[in-house]
């Protein structure tokens, strides 16, 4: 768990958060799927947006929520990916980073698809997985599912995405997608 509190043993995503960052409205409510120990979340908070970190782990989401400064910025919600708790046009930008990694291949479109419903139009999406063919489950019992920069276009297009850009592989065979949904989708 320490070693996913700072930006140190993930050489490029730091500079991948910000490049999405920079889609976002200012001010914007940013929903962090898969929020962890609040990484990531701190770094969006820190400048200037409310950030509601989901996780399904209640240890992790405690601690993200605890590091938050100042503490208003970062809401958590204990949820599944698949089971979203957000109305409708609520948030005005979604950072999954390496959290789709952990669904199911036929799972994964449908959670794109939740994203695009709770984004407000013209907000962004960033959605980062690893580049690979297949998956596997580790011996910790995680599930680990890779994509290709197709696939990963096609499940963002398919939920009504738009301007749809990919980079990578980076960080290690890591793509970074950000879509935005459209204002008159």
């Amino acid at each position: 768990m320490e070693r996913t509190d700072s930006f140190e043993s993930f050489d490029g995503l730091e500079r991948d958060l910000a490049m999405f960052t920079t889609h976002l409205q200012r001010a914007s409510t940013v929903v962090d799927l898969g929020s962890g120990s609040g990484r990531d979340a701190r770094f969006i908070a820190e400048l200037g947006h409310t950030v509601i970190a989901v996780d399904g782990s209640l240890a992790l989401l405690s601690r993200c929520v605890d590091s938050a400064q100042p503490p208003q910025l970062i809401r958590g919600v204990n949820a599944d990916l698949l089971a979203l708790p957000f109305i409708s046009g609520f948030a005005g930008g979604v950072w999954a980073c390496g959290s789709f990694l952990h669904l199911r291949r036929t799972e994964i479109s449908a959670a794109v698809t939740q994203c695009f419903e709770i984004l407000r139009p013209g907000a962004p999406i960033g959605l980062s997985m690893k580049e690979g063919c297949g998956g596997e489950r580790r011996s910790d019992g995680r599930l680990f599912t890779y994509t290709s920069k197709q696939e990963l276009y096609s499940w963002l297009e398919n939920a009504g995405f738009g301007q749809i850009l990919i980079s990578g592989p980076t960080r290690n065979e890591w793509l970074l997608a950000i879509a935005i949904k459209p204002e008159n989708p």
